[in-house]
């Protein structure tokens, strides 16, 4: 008896085709990392994560075919050059494929949440767990490597304890109670996001044919900088520790490896990234002082995505999302 399943709900086709989308940009991204990385131990790592990637795209191409829904165009050949130079650092490479495997974990795990289908939650299922899988070995080889950066430590607490009074929320000035261990990992996590973003966005700028492309990237990476310096301010506030100030090498290259378009998308994928952390940082903090400093970064990166959303569309390169039917444009059709 052949079984007849349900259509896709909205939800399931946004997170397949964002998926779809994200991964053509993943392949034409780790393509040219493979073409110019130069630590042996590094490719078997970045190999790992374009198969990954490369079955995903497959897989959810068939899904929509087999659907009868419009396969999107996402990236391709054309918007990487595999003969540009090397633009990043190996350990670049790594921290991005670090980043980028956190993300995908939180990703797929609300995508499978989500979807009622049993097909399409085995295939987040399968998705999920090859990026656990990815993401453990790189974790690995970098510690190995000596360059994992790890959140930063507190004190183990030698009893248990109840908050018996209300300033433990505190406010905006004066005394602030030391910061909760949630508090101070978010702001590691932040941290370390920002760095691996504003990276990205100045190797970005000194590469993009467009000066208008390299302007923004610029801006990105200036407000990634500041925002590693707010977040460092915080921690160093209470003496805590926190975690390396690191900066990839980025080298002297201006020959562009992806397209402006690429380009472009990932910086607006990484705004995206980062909006999303601080929801979770400011749900997890209990200082109004956090939550505020979160609540104006939402603010300016989203200001900052919806200019780079501006440029895509001005260019002809924002490829439109699943959507409702639009009912009133249909009764002014009549």
């Amino acid at each position: 008896m052949v079984e007849h399943l349900p259509k896709i709900t909205s939800a399931e086709i946004s997170m397949l085709w964002s998926t779809y989308i994200g991964d053509t940009m993943s392949i034409c991204v780790l393509k040219h990392f493979l073409q110019t990385c130069e630590d042996q131990d590094v490719l078997p790592i970045i190999e790992l994560a374009l198969s990954y990637s490369v079955d995903h795209v497959t897989q959810i191409s068939e899904l929509f075919k087999k659907e009868g829904i419009p396969v999107p165009n996402g990236f391709g050949d054309q918007d990487v050059n595999l003969q540009a130079k090397k633009l990043f650092s190996d350990v670049t490479y790594m921290r991005y494929l670090l980043h980028m495997g956190r993300t995908g974990l939180n990703s797929y795990s609300l995508a499978k949440s989500v979807s009622a289908r049993k097909d399409i939650r085995t295939l987040f299922k399968q998705f999920s767990n090859q990026t656990e899988t990815l993401f453990d070995r790189n974790t690995e080889l970098m510690q190995e490597k000596g360059i994992f950066i790890r959140a930063p430590y507190i004190s183990y607490p030698d009893k248990v304890e109840y908050v018996t009074e209300r300033k433990f929320i505190g406010g905006l000035i004066g005394h602030r109670r030391p910061l909760l261990g949630i508090e101070i990992a978010h702001l590691g996590i932040n941290i370390e996001v920002a760095n691996v973003a504003k990276t990205m966005l100045l190797g970005f700028s000194q590469v993009a044919q467009s000066k208008k492309m390299s302007d923004y990237f610029k801006d990105g990476y200036e407000l990634g900088k500041k925002m590693v310096e707010d977040f460092m301010i915080k921690l160093k506030e209470d003496d805590n520790s926190y975690p390396s100030t690191w900066d990839s090498t980025i080298t002297n290259s201006t020959d562009p490896p992806f397209s402006d378009k690429l380009m472009l998308f990932h910086a607006n994928v990484q705004s995206a990234i980062g909006i999303g952390d601080f929801g979770f940082a400011i749900a997890a903090s209990l200082r109004k002082d956090l939550t505020v400093n979160y609540e104006g970064y939402i603010l300016r990166v989203g200001t900052f995505a919806e200019e780079g959303a501006k440029l895509l569309i001005d260019h002809g390169w924002f490829e439109k999302p699943p959507q409702s039917i639009d009912r009133e444009s249909l009764r002014n059709k009549r």
